[in-house]
């Protein structure tokens, strides 16, 4: 009988699980190492939900010469809630909302 090579083990003796883990990933670590590795090109702000436009502004400008992604790092790391900076279609996200024009 021939044996096939590698480090294979019988089914039976495969260890069945069965929890299910869920991993959570921190999204301010994320998101900072992202702003520090990758942010003059926007990858934290697309991390955290942007529109196209801000991404494109970023990698263009390469992110406002360096600077918005230094203080995007700032925001991240000592903020306490990321919410606000969740799905933000602003270019500087930690700046004041503009309030919406309501068609009259």
């Amino acid at each position: 009988m021939a044996k096939a090579g590698g480090p294979f083990r019988p089914l039976a003796e495969v260890p069945v699980v069965d929890s299910v883990e869920v991993l959570v990933e921190d999204q301010r670590l994320v998101g900072s190492a992202l702003a520090l590795f990758l942010g003059p090109f926007g990858a934290h702000r697309i991390y955290l939900g942007t529109t196209p436009r801000v991404a494109i502004i970023y990698g263009l400008t390469f992110g406002g010469f360096g600077i918005l992604p230094l203080i995007d790092l700032g925001h991240l790391l000592f903020s306490k809630d990321l919410e606000q900076y969740r799905n933000s279609d602003r270019l500087i996200m930690w700046g004041e909302p503009r309030e919406q024009l309501t068609p009259q």
